[in-house]
């Protein structure tokens, strides 16, 4: 909660300083604000509407360049994070991971302070990435969870609640950001940024107890065995390779699908015909990640008595469908702040096929198992997040809200995978079937996996 409480409001503070630096920059004797609703013109021909569009397009050429120095560390870093906690333990590498955010956020302070070139954020970003950034945080997290909980219900319950603890926190940044920009500027809101990350770190190393005992960790593995064991599940030939191929797939759509969202809502909630105040912003932030985070899971324990997993991320990706194709056609505040509440179920799909993919995996594998999955996760932000920039860029001057008919577009390809993946599975075996597979030391492993 604490580190998704700090990265949500440093992109929130991040995403509304950058576009406020760009306009006082770029503008510096407009007399529009951004986030002032009384100067909104929507007349396209207008000055101030034309200053506000290039605005918007530069503040989307610069996440770009942000999303790309996030991703190519954190691709390095994620692909080793996890083969690395199998052999080290958890604590000590999630330890690693936000002392590197920690940093980050120190240096974004930095850059506000003194108000220098908005693309020196690149720096903090990869300073972020190289720690592995959210992502590696999460494959570590989730396979903190594995060690401690068993296969099936148990397993989807606690991911579920570990997703939920990412919405309180989310959530919570977003009720904040607001006020916390307005009363006291973006320098000191990022302050508080660092102070959140500061007590992250602090909790992992003063109350984050072991997950494995020693003599269960692997030990004598190289950097690209780490590596290399994230992807064998996908690579190697077994009797669950397609199910792997396929869930992996499922998950790649279903990020792009969601992941370059709020980068994209916060232009599309800056721009006419809102022009939202950061407060505004803040709420809708608090809203929509705490109604897809935290009432999207309180709900889950209640299908699960009905329904599988494929199922309920087939109601999932249903609900995003609906979300993105409101959002792209709304003018009004009401029928946006009606997107998350539509939507709420949209998030459901990333723990549904995170355990899929979990009770397909051995036990002395899931660290490796979640750092693929972090990969991937990492390549489907940037791409979410790039497209929807470049789409955005494209189409803000006619037809601004197309980006979210691209991302209800997404959420249909990933039902279609989910529908197939079922099919699939209700065909296949649910005897046992014993493997023996080779681990990243060279040693024969037999494990004995349940039925699918």
């Amino acid at each position: 909660m604490l580190f998704l409480f700090s990265m949500v409001l440093s992109s929130l503070v991040t995403s509304q300083y950058v576009v406020y630096h760009l306009q006082t920059h770029m503008f510096p004797n407009s007399s529009y604000s951004a986030s002032d609703g009384s100067t909104c013109n929507v007349n396209t021909s207008s000055e101030e509407y034309q200053q506000r569009t290039a605005v918007q397009k530069s503040a989307s050429h610069l996440n770009i360049f942000i999303k790309i120095s996030d991703t190519i560390p954190a691709l390095i870093t994620s692909a080793i994070i996890g083969g690395l906690s199998d052999r080290f333990g958890r604590t000590r590498i999630l330890t690693f991971n936000a002392l590197f955010c920690c940093l980050a956020t120190c240096c974004s302070s930095v850059i506000i302070y003194f108000d220098i070139d908005i693309y020196y954020f690149l720096i903090s970003s990869i300073l972020y990435s190289a720690g592995g950034g959210l992502y590696g945080a999460l494959s570590i997290g989730y396979a903190y969870i594995s060690d401690v909980t068993s296969p099936g219900k148990q397993r989807t319950l606690m991911i579920t609640f570990l997703e939920a603890s990412i919405g309180i926190g989310s959530g919570a940044s977003g009720l904040v950001s607001g006020y916390i920009i307005e009363s006291i500027g973006f320098f000191y809101a990022n302050i508080c940024v660092c102070a959140s990350a500061a007590c992250s770190v602090l909790v992992v190393v003063l109350f984050l107890p072991y997950s494995r005992p020693p003599e269960l960790l692997i030990t004598n593995t190289s950097f690209f065995e780490n590596a290399r064991a994230s992807f064998t599940f996908y690579i190697r030939a077994s009797p669950r390779r397609h199910k792997y191929i396929l869930a992996i797939t499922i998950f790649l759509t279903a990020a792009l699908s969601l992941l370059g969202k709020q980068s994209t809502e916060i232009l599309y909630q800056l721009n006419a015909p809102f022009c939202w105040s950061s407060i505004k912003v803040g709420y809708y932030s608090a809203i929509s990640l705490s109604s897809t985070m935290v009432l999207g899971v309180a709900i889950v324990k209640v299908l699960h008595n009905f329904f599988s997993e494929e199922t309920i991320a087939i109601f999932s990706g249903i609900s995003g469908i609906a979300a993105c194709t409101v959002e792209a056609f709304a003018i009004k505040d009401v029928v946006l702040f009606m997107v998350p509440v539509i939507g709420f179920l949209s998030a459901l799909v990333f723990p549904m096929t995170r355990s899929i993919l979990s009770k397909l995996t051995s036990p002395d594998r899931q660290g490796a198992l979640f750092a693929g999955i972090a990969v991937v996760e990492i390549v489907a932000n940037l791409g979410s997040n790039a497209g929807a920039a470049a789409i955005y860029i494209a189409t803000v001057g006619t037809m601004r809200g197309f980006v979210f008919l691209c991302f209800a577009g997404l959420s249909f390809v990933t039902t279609c995978l989910l529908l197939i993946y079922r099919i699939i599975n209700r065909r296949s075996q649910t005897v046992p079937i014993a493997n023996v597979t080779a681990d990243t030391t060279g040693t024969q492993v037999l494990t004995q996996h349940e039925g699918d």
